[in-house]
């Protein structure tokens, strides 16, 4: 008997299964869409990061020029310095063009030879807002051979672009060397690409590639012509201490048209650099002295103090002002209870006048000797009769710059203390035609000291 054969009847897929699994489907999507953008952003991180260290590298392996007869190479260098640099650039995200190489050569007067380099013009949209402070603090990773020398600004078409010139520094007979190998033409996050065109227009009418600085050219490019009063009454000395720590400010002081004179702290992250800087854009250079404070401990690591032996502190000046390039004096960091100590003062004078320096008296503590020690020895001195920025608010600095001016009118001469702050070199660029009106002649420390 033939069986029939039974189909199985279908089964129902309940709605609320069916609802089930598209209620499913949605978050899931979102999940692996937000697994997706974690995993992307992780490996983005990572690249950048690795970018980073890459730059990093390069910037700290970078090396001098090569010597072939008489003439000095910094072609390979200035290479190295522009991938480094666009290495940099890259893991901020920006996005960078090179405009154009152009090979560089200058006289080198003390062999009658040649000095070779190149330059780079690059275009650079940054990802976010550029930082200065960001560029100088990787180009410090050099070691002092990469240094922000320059920036300027100019608007094309309504878009501000701003120029960063950045050099190799070297010591090539006995001379200061700065070469612009690198300069960055910034604009705002967003630019078009487009502007690359008016770009390329300013850089071919652009002839400022060279920059060589020595002992007898020591102005910065970048730097207004001094500025004067027509009818002088008093003098004004500006000494600007703690410089060594920070470079922004630096920069902003050097475009100021007035002579200044640098106190720089040795044994900072940015010693070398900010002494070569000021000494670049015709400042006086000073060291600003570590010295054993009254009552508390020094905020120094390596300082003069009184219960070194008389040989320790001549070690320990000496050590202290071969930190600081350029340096034609000094004035004492702290020192309230150094600068009171007959003994050690005499040691410190001894070897200033050696090394035929100055010494400017901080005047920390009104029983300083200073002043007195360095004059019956023979060495030029002077006294701080005020400090700018205890209260540190541009306003209240402005108001003690115009009470040293009417000592400076009073006195015939005057010799004030700022600090290496944004607010100080505000409150001076502010300053300079009231006291100018006044009949104030700004000038170096050194001219004020006898």
């Amino acid at each position: 008997m033939e069986r029939k054969s039974r189909r199985q009847p279908k089964k129902r897929i309940s709605s609320n299964v069916v609802r089930r699994k598209g209620t499913l489907i949605k978050p899931l999507s979102i999940l692996f869409l937000m697994i997706a953008l974690c995993v992307g952003a992780y490996w983005n991180i990572n690249d950048t990061s690795s970018s980073k260290q890459v730059a990093d590298e390069k910037m700290t392996q970078i090396e001098g020029g090569k010597a072939s007869g008489k003439n000095m190479d910094y072609t390979d260098a200035s290479k190295d310095l522009q991938e480094a640099v666009d290495t940099w650039l890259k893991s901020q995200g920006a996005a960078i063009t090179v405009v154009d190489t152009a090979k560089r050569e200058e006289e080198r007067r003390a062999t009658h030879g040649k000095i070779f380099w190149t330059t780079n013009r690059v275009q650079v949209i940054p990802k976010e807002t550029f930082s200065r402070s960001s560029l100088e603090k990787e180009l410090a990773m050099s070691g002092d051979k990469a240094v922000l020398y320059n920036v300027g600004k100019t608007t094309l078409n309504g878009t501000e672009v701003t120029e960063y010139d950045i050099a190799l520094f070297d010591m090539l007979d006995k001379e200061q060397l700065y070469l612009v190998v690198e300069k960055l033409y910034v604009t705002a996050p967003g630019t078009s690409a487009g502007i690359i065109d008016k770009i390329k227009a300013v850089i071919a009418g652009s002839k400022s590639e060279i920059v060589k600085k020595n002992s007898e050219d020591k102005t910065d490019n970048g730097n207004s012509p001094q500025t004067h009063p027509n009818n002088i009454k008093g003098r004004l000395a500006i000494v600007i201490d703690d410089c060594g720590s920070r470079t922004d400010v630096i920069h902003t002081l050097n475009a100021l048209s007035i002579p200044l004179t640098y106190a720089v702290m040795p044994y900072k992250p940015y010693t070398t650099l900010s002494a070569n800087l000021g000494y670049a854009a015709g400042r006086q250079i000073f060291v600003h002295m570590p010295m054993q404070p009254l009552n508390v401990p020094s905020s120094e690591t390596v300082y003069i103090g009184t219960n070194m032996s008389d040989t320790k502190i001549k070690t320990t000046v000496n050590e202290l002002l071969d930190q600081v390039p350029h340096a034609i004096g000094m004035n004492n960091h702290q020192g309230s209870g150094a600068t009171a100590d007959s003994r050690v003062m005499k040691d410190v004078m001894g070897v200033m006048k050696q090394r035929g320096l100055i010494y400017l008296d901080s005047r920390t503590n009104s029983a300083s000797i200073g002043a007195q020690t360095a004059a019956s020895m023979g060495v030029a001195t002077g006294r701080n009769s005020l400090f700018l920025d205890n209260d540190a608010d541009v306003e209240s600095v402005k108001k003690r710059i115009r009470q040293a001016g009417h000592i400076a009118v009073n006195n015939g001469s005057c010799i004030v203390i700022g600090h290496c702050r944004p607010n100080t070199a505000e409150a001076i660029a502010e300053m300079i035609d009231e006291l100018h009106g006044e009949g104030v002649d700004i000038v170096f420390a050194s001219e004020l000291m006898q």
